[in-house]
Order: C-alpha cells, then sequence, then structure tokens
C-alpha cells in the first residue's frame, strides 16, 4: 500500500461528504490491491460510517477491522493538494497495466500456431492506449471549474515574522510555497532562519526545523537567547529552565539527524510530521547534506531535489525554507546573487522566493561585522510580495533581528551614521 493510496482512501474516511471530489479520476481498479479498491468503492456507498464500512466489506469477503480504517484515517489533513497523490496512483496503475498486457501476450506468443502480426497489432493497440492515457478527464478544466475557489479562497493566510519591513516586502510566508534563503560563509543564514520562529510559532503555527549542521539543542539555546534578549551563558540557571519549559509547550518539531540524510527519508518524517503535528513551516539547512550524486551529475541533483521539496510545500500546503549554499565566491563578503547559486538555473526557476543576507564589514577587517545586516529578496513570484532590499538590525548578545529605529528615535550621530550605511 503506497503513501499515494492511504492518503487518498484517508481522505475518503475523513470527509465523506466530499467523496465525489476526493474520487473524481479514480476507478477502484486503479489500486494496487483488491482489498484496497474495495475499501475506496465502500467508504462512499457507506456515508464514511466505519462500522458499516467495515461490516460491508466482510460482506464482500474482505477481512478490514475498525482499528485498520481508524489508522487509514490519520492520513487525511486539512490543506493538502490531493491532485499529486491521484496522479501517483494512476501512474502505478498504468504501469502494472503494461506489465500485465506484455506478460499476457508474451504467453500467446508461445502458443503453437499464434498470429504473431496480430499479436504485435493487439499489442501496438494496447500500448498506445496506455501510453495516451485512458483516465486523463479529470486533468482538463474550464475556467468555472476555479470560480469558487477564485471568489472565496481557501489557502490560509501567510505567516508574518514580526519583521515589518519584511512582511512588507515579502508579503510574508506563504503556503504551498518553497523559499531559498542563500549568503556567503557566516552571514547568518541559520540564525536569520531561526530568528522568526519564536513569533511564528507563538502564532500557533506548527514548525518543523531539520538542520543538518547545528543539532536540535543547540537550536533550541538559540531560541531562548533570542527570547531573553542575552548570551546563554549569562542566564542563570532558573531563566534557563524557565526558557526550556516555555519551547517545550510550543509546537515546534525537529528531525534529528545530524548529518547527511537522504531524500526519501527527509520527504518520510516531513510527511508524518505534518501527519501527526500538522506542521505549517518548514526549515531545511541544508541542501547539499541530503544530496546524494557522483562526479559531474551535482546540477541534475539539485535540480531535481528542488522539484522534490517544492513538490511536497504544494502537497501539504506548507511554506518551507530552503537554506542553500553559495559556489566559491570571488572575492570576501560578496552580496550571493542568483547566478552564485550552485545549480543555479534550477534554482532561479523552481523557488518561488529567493533571499540572499549580507553582513557589511569593516573595509579594514572584513571578519569583524557591523549590527547591521542587508536582506535581498531576489525573486518573488507571488504578486502579494516583492523584490527588492531592506536593512535590518542584527543584536548580537541576544542572536536576533529587528526594524532599525525610526529616524525621530536616533541621536544626531545616530542619525548621521543611519544615513552613512544607505538606510
Amino acid at each position: 500500500m503506497s503513501e499515494a493510496e492511504k492518503t487518498i482512501i484517508g481522505h475518503l474516511l475523513r470527509f465523506p461528504d466530499r467523496s465525489l471530489e476526493i474520487t473524481e479520476g479514480l476507478s477502484y481498479e486503479d489500486f494496487s490491491s483488491q482489498k484496497l479498491g474495495a475499501i475506496f468503492r465502500a467508504v462512499p456507498e457507506c456515508g464514511g460510517d466505519i462500522l458499516k464500512i467495515s461490516n460491508t466489506l466482510q460482506s464482500w469477503g474482505f477481512v478490514v477491522t475498525l482499528s485498520e480504517l481508524i489508522a487509514l484515517e490519520e492520513y487525511a489533513f486539512d490543506g493538502i493538494n490531493l491532485q499529486s497523490f491521484k496522479e501517483e496512483i494512476l501512474t502505478a496503475s498504468k504501469k502494472r497495466n503494461l506489465t500485465h498486457c506484455l506478460k499476457s501476450n508474451l504467453v500467446e506468443i508461445e502458443k503453437p500456431g499464434s498470429d504473431l502480426s496480430e499479436i504485435h497489432k493487439n499489442l501496438s493497440k494496447k500500448l498506445l492506449d496506455l501510453q495516451a492515457g485512458v483516465q486523463t478527464d479529470h486533468l482538463l478544466k474550464r475556467p468555472a471549474d476555479f470560480r469558487e475557489e477564485i471568489l472565496n479562497p481557501k489557502t490560509p493566510k501567510a505567516m508574518i515574522t514580526s519583521l515589518d519591513s519584511f512582511d512588507k516586502l515579502l508579503g510574508g510566508f506563504r503556503p504551498n510555497e518553497l523559499t531559498v534563503l542563500t549568503g556567503e560563509t557566516s552571514s547568518g543564514k541559520t540564525t536569520f532562519g531561526a530568528a522568526f520562529l519564536p513569533y511564528v510559532i507563538s502564532q500557533n503555527h506548527p514548525v518543523l526545523i531539520a538542520s543538518f549542521e547545528m543539532k536540535p539543542h543547540q537550536i533550541q539555546r538559540k531560541i531562548i537567547q533570542m527570547t531573553m534578549g542575552r548570551p546563554f551563558h549569562e542566564l542563570t540557571q532558573t531563566e534557563k529552565e524557565r526558557g526550556l519549559d516555555v519551547i517545550e509547550t510550543l509546537p515546534l518539531h525537529f528531525i534529528d539527524a545530524y548529518g547527511q540524510i537522504g531524500l526519501r527519508e527527509l520527504k518520510g518524517a516531513i510527511f508524518q510530521a505534518h501527519r501527526k503535528f500538522q506542521i505549517k513551516l518548514a526549515v531545511l539547512d541544508h541542501l547539499h547534506f541530503f544530496l546524494k550524486y557522483s562526479g559531474d551529475q551535482e546540477r541534475q541533483a539539485i535540480d531535481q531535489s528542488l522539484r522534490d521539496i517544492k513538490s511536497w510545500a504544494m502537497n501539504l500546503g506548507v511554506h518551507i525554507i530552503l537554506i542553500v549554499h553559495p559556489t566559491k565566491l570571488t572575492y570576501d563578503n560578496k552580496i550571493v546573487h542568483l547566478n552564485d547559486l550552485k545549480g543555479s538555473s534550477g534554482l532561479k526557476q523552481i523557488p518561488d522566493n529567493v533571499l540572499s543576507i549580507w553582513r557589511p564589514r569593516d573595509p579594514d577587517d572584513l571578519k569583524k561585522t557591523k549590527s547591521e545586516i542587508i536582506l535581498y529578496v531576489l525573486k518573488c513570484r507571488d504578486d502579494g510580495g516583492d523584490e527588492g532590499k531592506i536593512i535590518l538590525i542584527f543584536d548580537k548578545r541576544s542572536q536576533s533581528y529587528g526594524d532599525p529605529k525610526p529616524m525621530k528615535d536616533l541621536s544626531s550621530d545616530d542619525r548621521k551614521r543611519e544615513w552613512q550605511n544607505g538606510y
């Protein structure tokens, strides 16, 4: 039983009133087993009553317990895009039909006196039917099919970060989108990726963090430091415990896999987190930790990974932030642009948003960072946001970011410095 089959049947069980929408384009024959096909048929007929479904299945000769049906229902959740799961089921069904077709024709060929030309003709026709995809009606739509979605969109609002200038420029983190965050080494990519999490989580948006450079306990220390406003080592034991008590009540979840992890394992963990915790935002740090390639296959691996991750965001209705390292830069303190990213073609086309973080450095000492950083929005696909740049203040002691003070709140010396830095 595939994940796609479990998801479709789970939705039927949880949302029986949407059975026409969920079953559109599918047949019980498309499922990998007769038992699954029978469940697919029984749920709409029984109106979602699991006791009645179980009894009906038993009368058809299939033993399916109530606990099995309840377990399948756990694969359903709000805001998911079912179309990709349907396509996965149909593709698998087409492959099974093709295999069956080839096997049956091989049997015919082995029979004495078989008409090979007739077998070839029938096989060619069957292959053309399968290749064309006889069940494609569900893909063809008219403008009227989208009327309700346009007038009364069900898409949740974008998540805001509490950084007003950033929220106004990008428009917040929208569901179904992939955002790439990049910057040179030590520019603060991971820190920025975690900076807005306390606020997002406080708005009851469950978050999943998959960092393969930083262990979960290190990230929790950083979040406590952000909320307390000063370095973790300066906090008293009581303050640390109080911070941990707060974190442990929040909808914050981790993938604890320091080092390399494959895309398949990563997908499984993210889908499981969405099923169990209804996550709305996932932060993946970083792309090259779960790429597996050799030699000159890096670009293809990057493009395929981006397509996969983007599809996860759309299937689950979540926002994914993916941290990506640039290629080797030509000089220190360089602003990272789209062409500086490995696999730049895919990184230009596939993500919905691309952010580049840059810390200005003193000319005489590039390793000495100032408190200002510049965040570039290099790409924004949605009309609700825009490309451009903003300046944020980085507080080293709390490891947090904030908007600059309004000019009227600055002293004359501060105001002069702000203007010199291009505010």
